[in-house]
C-alpha cells in the first residue's frame, strides 16, 4: 500500500479552511463533537493547566488582567479570546504576542486531517488550533475564555481547571441560554468542576445561589470577592484605583465595572498562588496599571477624542454610558451598530437619552440590523450611513459641537472602523 502524502495548507489555505465553518456550526446537545475532534488530535488540553473563564460581560477584562500578571511574574501565558479585534491571529497568544502565520498553517494542517466531515462551528476549530499551539510550546498556564454559555461550550472540554471563574451575568444570547437571568446563570455554572475552586464577581447576587446549589454538588469551594474589603478611590478619565489589603491598585481601565473585574481577578490570582504560582504584589499592580483591553471603553487622543466600545447587550451599554459620564463626556456623536441576536430596543432606549446624535450603520457583519431599522429605534438626532461615510459625518458633526464621538454596539463594529482611525 502507498502512503497518501499529507497536503500541508499555507497560510491563505487554512484561512479559506477556518472560514468554511459557520460561527455555530451544527446544533449542539452535548460535548461529544468536540470532544472527538480533540481525542482525534491527541488531547492536547491534557497536558495543560487552565485558568477556564466565562460570563456575559468581563471575561475579557479578567482574562487580560490576571494573564498579564501571570507574564509579569515570569510564566509562560497562554491566552485564548473571543472574537478576534484586530486579526484572527489575536485570539490565539502567548505572552500577549499572537500566532504566528507558520504556526496557523502547521496547525490548521493537522486539524484538518482529523475534522472529516462533522459540522463543526469555527470557534471548535480555533479552539483545536489553539490548544495544539499551547501544548506545542509547553506554556506553564492557559486562560481560556469561553464562547457563548458554560455547560456546551466546546472549551468546557477542560476537565481539571486550577479554577473557574465566572464575571458578571446578564441578559444575552438569550435565544441559546436562555430568557432569564437564572436561566443564564446556570448555564454558565456549567464551568465549574468537581472539587476545583470558583471565583464569581461579587454583582451576581440575584443569581448566587444557583453558583453555590452548584458548587454545593461537586465540592466546589465558592470563592466571592468581598466588597467591603475593596475601597474604590477613584473612577474617573484617567482610569481608576482602589485599596486591597491596605495596598492601592491603579487600574488603567475606565469604570466602576473594572473594579469589579480587578476584585474578580485578585481572588482568582490568591488561588493561583495557593497552587504554586509565585505572583508578587508588584506583578499584579504593574499588570493593572497597564492593560487596556481594545474595544472596552479605549480612549483615542486626538481632534475630536475618539471612544471605542464594544459592549453589546443592555449591561454592557449602561455599563458604558456610567463610564462615560464619570469621564465627563456629554452628548457624544456615537456610530453605532448592532447584530440581530442583540437586545437592540433596550440598548438604543439607553442610549438615546445619552447622545447627542446616532448614526446607524451595517455592513459590519453578516447579520448586522439593516441601519434604517436601526434609526428607527432612536429618539432624537439619527442618520444612516455606509461605514466609509459615517466616521467622516461623525467628526463633522463632533468637531461642530464640540462632541466626542463613541464607536459602540457590537465588537465587530469597532474592528471595522479600526481602519479610519489608524489604530
Amino acid at each position: 500500500m502507498i502512503d497518501m502524502e499529507v497536503i500541508k495548507l499555507d497560510y491563505t489555505e487554512s484561512m479559506k479552511f477556518i472560514n468554511k465553518y459557520t460561527k455555530s456550526g451544527g446544533r449542539v446537545k452535548d460535548l461529544s463533537r468536540a470532544q472527538r475532534l480533540m481525542q482525534q488530535l491527541g488531547n492536547p488540553q491534557n497536558t495543560l493547566r487552565f485558568v477556564h473563564i466565562a460570563g456575559t460581560n468581563g471575561k475579557g477584562s479578567v482574562l487580560e488582567l490576571t494573564s498579564q500578571s501571570l507574564i509579569n511574574a515570569g510564566y509562560k501565558t497562554g491566552q485564548f479570546t473571543s472574537p478576534f479585534i484586530k486579526c484572527y491571529e489575536d485570539r490565539i497568544r502567548i505572552n500577549g504576542n499572537n500566532i504566528s502565520h507558520d504556526d496557523i498553517a502547521q496547525l490548521c494542517t493537522k486539524v484538518s486531517e482529523s475534522a472529516g466531515d462533522d459540522e463543526y462551528s469555527q470557534f471548535e476549530i480555533t479552539m483545536a488550533i489553539a490548544l495544539l499551539y499551547f501544548a506545542k510550546e509547553k506554556c506553564d498556564i492557559v486562560f481560556m475564555e469561553t464562547g457563548i454559555g458554560g455547560i456546551f461550550d466546546c472549551t468546557n472540554i477542560i476537565e481539571n481547571p486550577l479554577v473557574s471563574v465566572i464575571t458578571s451575568v446578564s441578559l444575552d444570547h438569550t435565544a441559546i441560554l436562555g430568557k432569564t437571568v437564572q436561566e443564564i446563570a446556570i448555564q454558565k455554572a456549567g464551568i465549574i468542576k468537581r472539587d476545583r475552586p470558583a471565583v464569581v464577581s461579587w454583582n451576581n447576587t440575584s443569581v448566587i445561589n444557583i453558583f453555590q446549589k452548584e458548587c454545593i454538588l461537586k465540592n466546589s469551594t465558592l470563592i466571592i470577592p468581598d466588597q467591603s474589603e475593596f475601597e474604590e478611590c477613584s473612577s474617573d478619565e484617567s482610569g481608576g484605583s482602589f485599596i486591597y489589603n491596605e495596598e492601592k491598585y491603579y487600574i488603567k481601565m475606565h469604570g466602576s465595572h473594572q473594579i469589579i473585574n480587578a476584585a474578580t481577578a485578585i481572588k482568582t490570582i490568591e488561588v493561583l498562588r495557593n497552587e504554586g504560582f509565585n505572583i508578587s504584589s508588584d506583578n499584579v499592580r504593574e499588570a493593572f496599571s497597564t492593560v487596556q483591553v481594545l474595544s472596552r471603553v479605549e480612549v483615542i487622543h486626538g481632534d475630536p477624542e475618539i471612544i471605542i466600545d464594544g459592549g453589546h447587550n443592555p449591561a454592557g451599554v449602561s455599563a458604558m454610558i456610567s463610564t462615560l459620564i464619570s469621564m465627563n463626556i456629554k452628548n457624544p456623536v456615537l456610530i453605532f451598530g448592532m447584530v440581530d441576536t442583540k437586545d437592540i430596543e433596550t440598548s438604543s432606549e439607553l442610549l438615546s437619552t445619552f447622545a447627542h446624535s446616532v448614526i446607524c450603520v451595517d455592513g459590519f457583519a453578516s447579520n448586522a440590523i439593516d441601519r434604517t431599522t436601526l434609526a428607527g429605534y432612536f429618539k432624537g438626532k439619527s442618520y444612516v450611513a455606509e461605514t466609509d461615510e459615517a466616521f467622516y459625518l461623525a467628526k463633522r458633526i463632533a468637531k461642530k459641537n464640540n462632541s466626542t464621538i463613541v464607536i459602540c454596539g457590537s465588537l465587530y463594529l469597532t474592528e471595522t472602523f479600526r481602519k479610519f482611525i489608524g489604530n
